[in-house]
């Protein structure tokens, strides 16, 4: 199976179709200059044999040639693989069949004669579709082998696929490595694959969420302790560094560790021995350290530098999901189907509306947080983000949008009310004053829109 990132921009191929021999020569020789693989045809015919499903590249057809025109040509593509980009090249006459071929699946319409800067910025944004395309189907086929990378570190973006091949590079060196990300990007996961892809994979990986250690208990959970070592330890009980033994510690939340244990651990490390709490025998270990942190540690006056320099040996970068936005809708859909096949349920899916905000939205929370509103919104049968994360003030927006001209007056009047009664602390008069009502109105009003100004009132004035 191919990798993810095969298919490069730089690697995309180019098919020139042109029954004109002299423009089709004048148009590879420039695009020769760009592209490395550029492939001219002045038969149709032979073109649409050369290419197959799942053809790295895209085709730029002239749409008026004997025999099979371009709009043919492009039908005939789109059967073989409707993710292949194809650009069309027309005559002023022919504007009529190009804008008929786009509304067909052509993907771009370029009128002759054009400046070759006009084809090459077309022949570029085809080119970077067709990537994304590519790079999708690849994942989607490597999706079906759970044991694949691919179905760990998910995404076609270039920064997922930097990080996976990152991942592998480091998961055999057996040297200590530092995760950093945001909250919910996944850095457990990418603890899990380096110990996964490495010779340790036969051993624990032990997880701890060093925020959720209580400090006085840090040590020994790590190290262990013998029976009698600390009032309530009744038996002898086994460290998590001892139970890691060959395999991985990993260690979230790094920059919480307590400063007491710091010392410990790096001491550990550096020989490579525990001892237990309340006992004078160190045992030999064999560990590989693997440490998350949200938190910048250099410099960090709350951990020391030389274990920061201990455990960033190698370092990993996750990027947010903000940053990966070719990843989000591949995200989403995956999880979402995930949780309709686990629980036998049905969703239409995302619709072009909550694609939209699904990629316009900030993320905070990043993969977790998808994964929360994809399993929200097959449970709700929803399919707008804004009613999903802010449903009160959507509510309000929906109300609004329903009432008449009458009611908005009403509700607009009511809370004028409203809001001087509370400015003066229920005094009428006030009220009057300042809205410059007659008593006998104000109170009609009051009755009208059922407000009792007495809840107001801060000292029995009227």
């Amino acid at each position: 199976m191919n990798n993810i990132e095969d298919l490069k921009a730089d690697d995309c191929e180019i098919v020139i179709v042109d029954d004109n021999q002299d423009l089709l020569t004048n148009v590879s020789d420039y695009l020769s200059l760009h592209f490395k693989k550029v492939h001219a045809f002045s038969e149709p015919a032979k073109a649409i044999q050369f290419i197959y499903q799942g053809f790295p590249g895209i085709v730029v057809s002239d749409i008026k040639m004997p025999d099979i025109t371009g709009v043919e040509l492009l039908n005939q593509v789109r059967r073989c693989d409707s993710n292949i980009p194809v650009i069309l090249m027309t005559a002023h006459g022919d504007i009529s069949q190009a804008v008929k071929a786009v509304q067909e699946g052509c993907y771009d319409f370029i009128e002759k004669p054009f400046e070759p800067e006009r084809l090459l910025e077309g022949i570029n944004r085809a080119i970077e579709k067709r990537v994304l395309t590519y790079n999708h189907a690849l994942l989607r086929s490597a999706l079906q082998n759970k044991d694949a990378i691919e179905t760990r570190l998910m995404g076609v973006s270039p920064k997922m696929a930097k990080l996976r091949r990152e991942v592998l590079s480091f998961a055999n060196l057996d040297v200590p490595v530092l995760i950093h990300g945001e909250t919910g990007a996944g850095k457990e996961v990418v603890a899990h694959c380096l110990h996964d892809f490495s010779h340790r994979n036969k051993a624990q990986f032990v997880p701890l969420n060093c925020a959720a250690i209580p400090s006085e208990l840090f040590e020994s959970e790590l190290f262990g302790h013998v029976k009698g070592a600390f009032s309530g330890a009744e038996t002898t009980r086994m460290g998590k560094f001892e139970f890691a033994n060959k395999g991985t510690v990993f260690f979230d939340e790094v920059e919480s560790i307590p400063l007491g244990a710091q010392v410990k651990i790096l001491r550990s490390l550096s020989e490579n021995t525990i001892e237990a709490l309340g006992s004078n025998t160190a045992k030999e270990i064999d560990i590989r350290i693997i440490s998350a942190t949200k938190e910048e540690l250099k410099d960090n006056p709350d951990f020391r530098q030389d274990l920061y320099f201990r455990m960033q040996v190698a370092e990993l970068y996750i990027p947010p999901l903000r940053d990966r936005k070719e990843d989000i809708l591949l995200l989403f859909e995956h999880f979402a189907s995930h949780f309709m096949t686990k629980n036998n349920m049905q969703w239409a899916g995302a619709g072009p509306q909550l694609q939209r905000q699904l990629l316009e939205y900030h993320w905070p929370g990043n993969v977790r947080e998808l994964i929360n509103v994809a399993i929200r919104c097959v449970i709700k049968d929803c399919h707008d983000l804004d009613e999903l994360l802010n449903p009160q003030e959507q509510e309000s927006k929906n109300k609004a949008e329903h009432c008449s001209l009458k009611d908005l007056v009403n509700d607009f009047e009511a809370s004028i009310l409203i809001n001087s009664l509370q400015r003066h602390k229920g005094s009428v008069q006030a009220v009057l004053n300042e809205l410059d009502m007659e008593r006998r109105t104000f109170n009609l009003k009051l009755n009208k829109y059922n407000i009792d100004s007495r809840l107001y009132k801060d000292d029995g004035e009227q």
